[in-house]
């Protein structure tokens, strides 16, 4: 098995980011062997982590769905109403200096099992541009057509 990136490396996982000459950031990239700093994070974050999850947002999905690696269990969130399974796909996440990249399990480590993610990500999530903004549907679009 490769080795996963860790936080804050440069991220080569997804043909689509280099398609367009992008070099985001790794964040969350976990297994059961990674150790990961854990913590608190600020009220809302989860909130808005967890709407860079809805499919409608997320990248490179893969033809299966991924189980944590923590509890070995499809991990379920709703979205508009429908349950929906995490571990199919990664959410990019637009930062005043960086684009991260990170699974959409990444709200399941956070919320589950404490991770507490490196402070920029943090930051990009509470005050860059969300998910229903023309900057992060653009770069969304634009790597869903590669």
């Amino acid at each position: 098995m490769p080795r996963l990136p860790q936080d804050l490396d440069t991220y080569t996982g997804c043909d689509c980011d280099q398609a367009i000459g992008l070099d985001p950031l790794a964040v969350g990239f976990l297994s059961r062997k990674t150790k990961f700093e854990t913590g608190k994070v600020p009220a809302q974050f989860l909130d808005k982590l967890l709407a860079y999850c809805h499919p409608q947002k997320t990248v490179c999905q893969t033809m299966g769905t991924r189980k944590s690696p923590f509890s070995n269990e499809h991990v379920v969130v709703q979205f508009d109403g429908e349950d929906h399974k995490l571990g199919a796909a990664e959410i990019r996440i637009i930062g005043p200096e960086d684009i991260y990249a990170a699974p959409d399990l990444i709200y399941h480590y956070v919320r589950d099992h404490n991770y507490l993610p490196p402070a920029e990500f943090v930051d990009a999530v509470m005050k860059g541009p969300s998910p229903d903004s023309a900057e992060f549907r653009a770069l969304i679009n634009t790597l869903r057509n590669f």
